[in-house]
């Protein structure tokens, strides 16, 4: 069986230091801290959680909180880089009132995690309060800059000549990113600003409360990847090709089928985050590096979006 000592001949540093750097405990340099977490993988060496979690009171847990479980790369990514870094998650899913308030109410975590990662969840004064209140390092990641993947889709859109674009957003989202799409040019009516739960069927409804506003417009630009899909595959089933439809996520159903994505690189946010948690665990006077500099949005153009329909080419209505 495989002991510290072990490990430490083999990497070249003392059993002070393995034990250090694989607590996560700060006095290591990054680099000997990967060092000695690759060697001891590949000696497969685990160091005793608990008797280390009661040495150092540590539980080697992380909750990870998310009102949006359609942001798949996101969460992955952040799972991925804490169980690399040894810790364990609980995913708190909290996507309907009921559930955020009983969270808020109680906070939990304090008692059972060492830290929390807040993804894709916008916390207000006194949810914040809250969890500043639980006594451990909190890393919040906010569902970028909505603004900017609107004026990315609108440009794209309007590359290929749609004037007439709705906006398709989840029920949290701020109704002010149609001002987006009118200082890009575009045609807005408050007809064509619909809300909707961000679900597959959430989007195939949104096309009837299109068509209730009396016109279909050209193009469909969604928040979420679930309702991009949704409105698209509606679309389609009615022979409605003409209709361009772009997510403002790249959620893998979305991509599977070829929707034309404003992709947030969610899966290095979420290992961004879980960087700059971890330095904030060890203590770190600077946040890693890798926490500092989020990815950027980029446009990955899919077959969902073409040229607009020519005048006159766009029925108003669409088979039941």
């Amino acid at each position: 069986m495989t002991s510290m000592s072990d490990v430490a001949k083999a990497a070249g540093v003392s059993a002070a230091t393995v034990s250090r750097a694989l607590r996560g405990e700060p006095g290591v340099s990054e680099s000997t801290r990967e060092h000695v977490a690759e060697v001891a993988k590949r000696m497969r060496y685990a160091i005793a959680r608990d008797a280390s979690s009661l040495a150092g009171g540590r539980r080697y847990a992380v909750a990870v909180l998310t009102a949006d479980v359609g942001l798949g790369d996101l969460l992955a990514g952040a799972e991925s880089a804490l169980r690399e870094a040894g810790y364990d998650v609980l995913l708190y899913v909290l996507n309907d009132p009921a559930a955020r308030a009983r969270f808020f109410d109680q906070v939990p975590t304090g008692r059972r995690v060492d830290g929390v990662l807040a993804l894709a969840i916008r916390p207000t004064e006194a949810e914040r309060a809250a969890l500043d209140g639980a006594g451990v390092p909190v890393v919040l990641v906010e569902d970028g800059d909505l603004g900017e993947a609107v004026a990315l889709a609108a440009r794209h859109l309007i590359g290929h000549g749609h004037r007439e674009v709705a906006l398709v957003l989840a029920e949290d989202v701020d109704e002010s990113l149609d001002g987006v799409l009118a200082a890009e040019g575009l045609v807005v009516r408050p007809e064509w600003t619909v809300w909707s739960s961000p679900t597959v069927a959430g989007g195939e409804q949104v096309v009837d409360a299109l068509l209730d506003g009396g016109a279909l417009p050209t193009a469909v630009i969604s928040s979420s990847g679930e309702m991009a899909l949704g409105a698209y595959l509606r679309l389609r089933r009615d022979g409605r090709e003409d209709v361009s439809v772009v997510s403002l996520e790249g959620a893998e159903l979305a991509r599977a089928v070829g929707i034309t994505a404003v992709e947030g690189a969610w899966r290095e946010r979420g290992e961004h985050a879980t960087a700059a948690l971890l330095s904030a665990l060890r203590g770190d006077a600077q946040p890693h590096p890798e926490a500092l500099a989020p990815p950027s949005a980029q446009l990955v153009v899919r077959g969902s979006s073409g040229p607009a329909p020519r005048s006159g080419a766009n029925p108003t209505t669409v088979a039941p």
